[in-house]
């Protein structure tokens, strides 16, 4: 509980002003008293407030349950005798009214539902001890039991019945009459149907109340059992007109007559809401013979036993509880014929299994059942299942204004959607804070969000009287067996937008296909949510927020040592995973520098999804591995996230993912600085000079690079100081400083030959080769590229190949070959298709462009041009945009459309300036000159 819980339990609106230190003061004194029996670690604290936990058993309201589960498992057996004696048991541990002697508004409210339960279970004793014939030793007990409750009327029933059987009619007729009275005068009610039936039975010396005699039920009751409709349900047109076409519709061939109905989804979805709303639809037209309703506490410790709830429906139904058979299997026969041939509704609200259901559902076409429950009941294949999901943004926002009003919603529209995003539109959430604000007019929609947005603190506000998310999600959560508790509790320390179930595996160290399983049936709990299979074939899922607030709390439970070695595990299985597409792009581990993080091997046949296509995969899973790297920095692991961060360049590269670039690195070098890796922090900068070299700020790039290299060359790391060479080579190309440039990528060159990269080498050279081009030499600049194509071709590495051809083609196109340049661009064409790579195509489609320009086919060069500058708009590439612009402006001007063409010049010449790009500057402005 919050401290504010505590204090709102204790003051309610009136704390005193040092309620804190009284509070540390309580605390410490139950914790002595804790002591002294040997449980002071059951009271711990928390940054939200104190937690006590206790061991199964150990609260007296838990061993009063148990006996009363054990009695009802008696009774359903047909063994009243043990089942009354263990239901005395559980009576005997009451003492008195629940909680009495504390005045507390939420003490009042549970003493309530406590006082409630135990008369509940008293009038079943009281039934079981009439069946067994002991009328005599119950009056004096039923007696003082209806002086005190004299409202409760089915404990002036059993007293009524029993004066009967004993001989006192005139005394059970004068109970009657004492009750009605009492009825009538306090409440302006009369007495029930079932209660007045009894009357008349006695009147009449029916055969019916005699001890053992069966009974057949009255035709005339029409039970209305539903709930009461809610005033505020809103939306859910779609499910509505669902479940209504399911519950009236003729039965269609081969199928079931009963037209029956499974709602499933999470708790707090809505489910009991929709049910009853459609019930109320339908009852009138459709069910005129009654509504039976009944909660079965499915996602309670203890279900409602079948026998117990034929019992109440058969009571309900007019049969007179001797009559009642003691299986289930004859009272669900029994329920069967009483609602054979009648227009009825059942509603079965919160079952656990189909075990529960079956012997409930009636036989006859006439009845329809609506059965909600957290898991889909697939186990009876009657069942229509819908499933239901949380509440659209614009239902949510709605069901709030209904609650707390549309002034006060709309004058913070902004707020109210930020909410309901923060709770994910989940309707128990939504009615709980909906209930707070109505119930404190000052309090702003704003006010609220705000309090909500705070993860430590979002769960403790979604608590209003007895309704509680942390409740609802714990009830689903105990229910399962410990193993799926620890992976949903380990799982939640990961925060990604999805969760692929390979996961599982690394959590718990098993493998995929038991991974899958466990996933499936943490899924079929809705606990967490299936998002669908990937193009990968790989099931992924994601937690509710809420969900995952809870089980982060729970996690809690586990030593940190045990944390943070399941955060090692997968953060190096994804470490793993990418380095092998890496190696299946590159063809080995080329243009790396690799760090000793642990790794970890996945299966097979995760393996070959991920080889398949690596591009692809890391792509999809782009979510999850920006966010291993982030929970590697979190954790202190600074190899694994130097590392990862590193490998995901891959990606990063070829889908222009610059932001996710420089944010991965800069986490991952405040790591390595802090820990004092140098290794990891030279690898870094190396990387990020590479980043901004492609956003060509020389000016960023250079003293990345000037501190990467000492680094790599005082740990003798010739991989590090090859790719660090060839970058500041870069620098000085691109600063037009050609000789150093050449100097600079022989040197690393030499240095990836040393090293066994030959990618490394090829790629130098494809640079060297643009500087020999722009001196002029370009039998040497198609020698390197030559020699280039041929590493790419023998090593396998599709995606430098693509660049070397394109660079040839560019060189044929200079050197008036463009026949020549359309072969080798249409070869790259599909190689950067195939690997989705929009920046490579943007490339190849612009230099097809040049090679049909220079041949003067000017319509084609000018839908090449267009696709060009689509895919470089698309791939957000400022200066590649530019480029395309100024192809393009140069076949306008061919077509004499000048305006058109001196447009696009306007648009790149800034760009082009901004870059330093001093060769296109200066062909934009030899174009833009003649049209001034």
């Amino acid at each position: 509980m919050s401290i504010e819980e505590i204090v709102d339990i204790i003051w309610q609106d009136n704390p005193p002003a040092t309620v804190r230190s009284q509070v540390q003061i309580c605390v410490s004194a139950v914790r002595r008293a804790l002591a002294e029996v040997g449980m002071r670690e059951a009271l711990k604290t928390h940054h939200f407030g104190y937690s006590l936990t206790l061991g199964p058993g150990m609260r007296d309201i838990d061993q009063f349950a148990a006996l009363v589960a054990d009695a009802r498992t008696s009774c359903d057996s047909g063994d009243i005798a043990q089942s009354v004696q263990k239901y005395r048991s559980a009576l005997s541990l009451w003492r008195g009214p629940a909680l009495s002697g504390l005045d507390s508004d939420p003490f009042r409210r549970k003493a309530v539902l406590l006082n409630e339960e135990r008369f509940t279970i008293l009038e079943e004793c009281f039934d079981l001890e009439l069946i067994q014939g002991r009328e005599r030793t119950l009056i004096r007990e039923l007696v003082t039991y209806v002086a005190e409750n004299p409202l409760r009327e089915k404990l002036r029933g059993q007293l009524m019945l029993a004066l009967y059987r004993v001989g006192q009619r005139t005394d059970a007729l004068q109970v009657y009459r004492e009750g009605r009275s009492q009825m009538v005068r306090e409440l302006g009610l009369e007495p029930s149907e079932e209660l007045r039936r009894l009357e008349k039975e006695i009147l009449n010396d029916a055969p019916t109340l005699a001890l053992g005699t069966s009974i057949t039920p009255a035709k005339h009751i029409v039970p209305r059992q539903l709930p009461p409709q809610l005033t505020y349900f809103t939306g859910r047109d779609e499910q509505v007109r669902q479940l209504g076409a399911a519950l009236t519709g003729i039965a269609s061939p081969g199928h079931q007559a009963t037209h029956a109905v499974n709602l499933f989804g999470q708790g707090g979805v809505g489910k009991t809401s929709l049910a009853v709303h459609v019930a109320y639809e339908l009852m009138q037209e459709h069910f005129p013979d009654g509504q039976l309703y009944y909660d079965l506490h499915g996602s309670q410790p203890a279900p409602v036993a079948p026998a117990r709830v034929l019992d109440h429906f058969l009571r309900v139904l007019g049969v007179p509880p001797p009559g009642i058979p003691h299986g289930v299997d004859e009272r669900a026969a029994m329920f069967r014929s009483c609602v054979a041939g009648r227009r009825m509704l059942l509603v079965l609200d919160d079952a656990a299994d189909e075990d529960q259901i079956q012997p409930l559902l009636p036989g006859g076409q006439q009845c329809a059942v609506i059965v909600t429950s957290r898991t889909p009941q697939t186990g009876l294949p009657s069942l229509q299942k819908v499933r239901l999901d949380v509440l659209t943004v614009q239902d949510a926002v709605e069901l709030l204004e209904r609650i707390v009003g549309d002034n006060r919603v709309g004058a913070d529209s902004a707020a109210a959607t930020s909410l309901v995003r923060s709770v994910e539109g989940l309707p128990l959430a939504l009615s709980i804070v909906g209930a707070r604000l109505a119930a404190a007019p000052n309090r702003t929609v704003s006010t609220m969000a705000q309090r909500l947005h705070d993860d430590r603190r979002s769960l403790d506000e979604l608590v209003h009287g007895s309704q509680s998310v942390r409740s609802s999600i714990a009830s689903a959560y105990r229910g399962l067996p410990e193993r799926l508790r620890n992976l949903l509790s380990l799982l939640s320390l990961f925060d990604m937008e999805t969760i692929p179930g390979w996961m599982a595996g690394v959590v718990l160290e098993v493998g995929p296909r038991e991974a899958l399983d466990l996933m499936d049936e943490a899924a079929a709990c809705q606990l967490l949510l299936p998002v669908g299979v990937e193009p990968t074939n790989d099931p992924h899922y994601r937690f509710h927020n809420l969900t995952r607030l809870f089980l982060r709390e729970t996690a809690s439970r586990f030593a940190p040592e045990r944390s943070q070695e399941v955060v090692r595990r997968v953060v190096g299985a994804w470490l793993s995973l990418v380095e092998q597409a890496h190696r299946q792009l590159y063809g080995g581990n080329f243009t790396l520098v690799r760090g000793e993080s642990p790794r970890w091997e996945p299966p097979a046949v995760l393996a070959r999804q991920v080889l398949a296509d690596p591009l692809h995969w890391m792509d999809v899973e782009r979510s999850g591995l920006l966010a291993a790297v982030g929970h590697a920095a979190a954790y202190g692991f600074d190899e694994l996230c130097w590392e990862l961060a590193i490998n995901l360049v891959t990606l990063f590269e070829a889908r222009f993912y610059r932001d996710d670039w420089r944010e991965s690195h800069e986490t991952a070098l405040e790591m390595v600085m802090r820990t004092g890796n140098v290794r990891g922090e030279a690898a870094l900068r190396c990387s990020l000079g590479s980043l901004y070299i492609t956003q060509r700020r020389i000016d960023r790039a250079k003293p990345q690079l000037e501190k990467a290299l000492p680094l790599f060359e005082g740990l003798r790391d010739s991989d590090g100081t090859a790719l660090t060479l060839r970058n500041l080579a870069l620098c000085l190309h691109i600063q037009g400083a050609f000789d150093e440039a050449l100097d600079a990528y022989r040197r690393a060159a030499e240095l990836f030959l040393v090293v066994g990269d030959p990618i490394g080498q090829a790629h130098v050279w494809v640079n060297m080769a643009k500087v020999y081009t722009i001196s002029g030499s370009s039998q040497t600049a198609e020698r390197l590229l030559t020699d280039a194509l041929r590493i790419c071709d023998e090593v396998g590495n599709p995606r430098v190949r693509s660049q070397v051809l394109f660079q040839l083609g560019m060189l044929d196109v200079g050197q008036g070959q463009p026949e020549r340049a359309m072969g080798r661009l249409l070869t790259a064409l599909p190689i950067v298709r195939e690997q989705a790579d929009q920046v490579g195509e943007g490339y190849v489609r612009r230099g097809l462009g040049s090679a049909q320009l220079a041949q003067g086919n000017l319509a084609e060069a000018e839908r090449c041009f267009q696709s060009a500058l689509a895919l470089a708009t698309t791939a957000g590439s400022a200066q590649d945009t530019a480029l395309a612009r100024l192809s393009l402006a140069e076949v306008y001007l061919r077509q004499n459309r000048r305006p058109r063409a001196v447009a696009l010049l306007k648009q790149a010449l800034p760009v082009f300036q901004q870059y330093g790009d001093e060769g296109a500057e200066s062909k934009a402005l030899s174009l833009l000159a003649p049209c001034s």
